[in-house]
Parts: structure tokens; C-alpha cells; sequence
């Protein structure tokens, strides 16, 4: 039994040693962040993707600067990963870069500095972020539109966090799938205000897609529960009205026309809401749904008693 604890104890203390050694041991094979910087500008993707997944490992304070440096390049590939990297190690140092990453000539490098910039909920990156809110690029505006609810700032900036809610509001009507999917994502971070109407009319959207998040937004706005952990709003009250427009639509679409993947939401939205004057429709589900919809139902049911 002492010779087991006696070799345990060896064994965790070598595994100790070993660990610490580990970064003197990566130093010894030459890995340092200049090592996969440079191996950015490969032609292969993966490898690309490989040294970045790298580089993200390593302290902010080695990496960062460089990647401030080749944020320069003249390849768009290397400026792609560049930018990328700034967002996700979510350094303020970053921000300036990633500001001025929005006027690339590149539309998926000046894309991924938007997300960047609502990665970090960098606020003095608004005004240059409405600048681009009618930028023609699809995947441009699309993240710009997507970013201007994590980068406003009612405390801070309240008059441009205005005028990034009305943008907002009008990328609900926007002619594109993906801008009015990235409106309502931004709405969510100003809390729906202003905006149900908006979502309403969204649960009757042509596209499937649109109206799975617009259907979810409902329930998050019936139930008034919180944006996120992160969100800098709360869900904004609304009237007894408008609850009942929000119920309306949850129930219209729950019709048997409507795609499986929206009427589960649906359901789920109704169960969150908690709204007693469902219980007879889910009641009905639990009788003559599909099996789907029976098994939502219950849940939903069980959520309301």
C-alpha cells in the first residue's frame, strides 16, 4: 500500500515537472508567434487555419503587436487571418486596426473586422460602423448591420446609439436574407425596442430562416426575458397590446403550412412566454399534432402549469 502511494506521488510530481518544462521545451523547437505569423501567407487554407489556431494560444502581449504589424500585408489572405485574430483575442490594442480594417478593399476582410469589433462591444467603433451600413457588399454590410447592437452604447454615446437603432430597424425590411437576420440580431441587443411590430411582420417572412429567429425573438420578447449575459439591455416592457400581437403570431404560426423547425419555436416560444390563454391550442397539439409538435406541446404545457 506505501510503495502504490509512494509511486503515485512520483508520478504526479514528474508530471508536474514535465509540465512546467513545456514551455521551455516549445521555446526549444523554435515555436514562436513570428513562426506562424509568417506561415499566414501560405497558399493552403488549412495551414492557415492551423497557425492561427496556434497563435491564439499564445499571450496576447506577443501576438497582438505583430498582428497590429501585418495588418498591412499586402495579401489579402494574411490581412483575412490578421483581422480574424484581433477579434478573437479580444484586445483593446486591436481596435484601431480593426476600425481601420472596415475600409479594406477586401469585403470579407472589412466583414471580419465588423465582427471583431462586435466581439470586443468596441463602442468608439460606431460611428465608423454606420459609415458602412449601406456598404454594397452583401457580406460587408451584413456584419456591419450585425455589429452596431453590440457596439452601442446609451451611456456613452446615446445620439449615435439613436440613429444605429433606426438602421436597425429599417435592416428589418432590408432585401436580403442575411441583412435582416443580422438586423434582428442587433435588435436584440438594444433590447427589441422599438421593434416588435418589426418582428411580427417578420414571422411572415417569404424565407424560412427569417421567420425561425423572428418566431424565437418573440418568445424572448412575450417572455421579457434578458438579451444575454453579455447584453447591455434588458428586454423593453411592452404594453398588454402589443402581448397580444405577440401571441397572435406565435399561434399563426403554429399552422400545419408552416415549416416543422419554425412551429417547434413556436411552441417553445409559447411555453416561455407562459401566457394561460395558449393552454387550450397546446391542448389540442398534445390531441392531434404530429409527433413533434405532441412532444413541444407537453413541454410547453408542463412549463405553463
Amino acid at each position: 500500500m506505501c510503495f502504490s502511494r509512494r509511486h503515485d506521488e512520483k508520478a504526479r510530481a514528474a508530471g508536474r515537472i514535465l509540465w512546467l518544462l513545456v514551455p521551455l521545451l516549445l521555446a526549444q523547437c523554435g515555436e514562436a508567434p513570428e513562426t506562424y505569423i509568417d506561415q499566414l501567407k501560405s497558399l493552403q487554407e488549412s495551414k492557415r487555419v492551423k497557425a492561427a489556431n496556434r497563435l491564439i494560444r499564445f499571450d496576447a502581449d506577443e501576438v497582438v503587436p505583430l498582428l497590429i504589424d501585418e495588418a498591412q500585408s499586402g495579401y489579402i489572405r494574411v490581412r483575412f487571418e490578421v483581422i480574424g485574430l484581433l477579434g478573437r483575442f479580444k484586445d483593446p490594442r486591436g481596435i484601431p486596426t480593426l476600425i481601420g480594417a472596415l475600409d479594406d478593399k477586401s469585403p470579407n476582410v472589412a466583414a471580419r473586422a465588423a465582427l471583431g469589433l462586435a466581439q470586443l462591444r468596441a463602442v468608439e467603433a460606431l460611428p465608423r460602423l454606420l459609415h458602412y451600413a449601406r456598404d454594397p457588399s452583401e457580406v460587408t454590410r451584413q456584419y456591419v448591420l450585425a455589429a452596431l447592437g453590440p457596439c452601442h452604447s446609451y451611456e456613452r454615446e446615446p445620439a449615435l446609439s439613436d440613429s444605429a437603432l433606426t438602421v436597425v430597424l429599417m435592416g428589418l425590411r432590408s432585401p436580403k436574407v442575411k441583412w435582416r437576420i443580422a438586423a434582428l440580431q442587433s435588435l436584440r441587443e438594444f433590447g427589441y425596442k422599438n421593434g416588435v411590430e418589426g418582428v411580427i411582420r417578420m414571422t411572415r417572412d417569404p424565407s424560412a430562416e427569417v421567420r425561425h429567429v423572428a418566431v424565437q425573438a418573440l418568445g424572448q420578447i412575450g417572455s421579457q426575458q434578458h438579451v444575454g449575459d453579455e447584453g447591455p439591455d434588458p428586454i423593453h416592457p411592452i404594453s398588454e397590446r402589443e402581448l397580444d400581437n405577440v401571441l397572435e403570431a406565435l399561434l399563426a404560426s403554429l399552422d400545419e403550412s408552416e415549416v416543422q423547425s419554425v412551429r417547434t419555436k413556436a411552441v417553445r416560444a409559447l411555453g416561455v412566454v407562459g401566457n394561460a390563454r395558449v393552454r387550450k391550442t397546446l391542448e389540442e397539439l398534445v390531441r392531434v399534432g404530429g409527433e413533434e409538435d405532441r412532444k413541444e406541446a407537453m413541454r410547453a404545457l408542463g412549463k405553463l402549469r
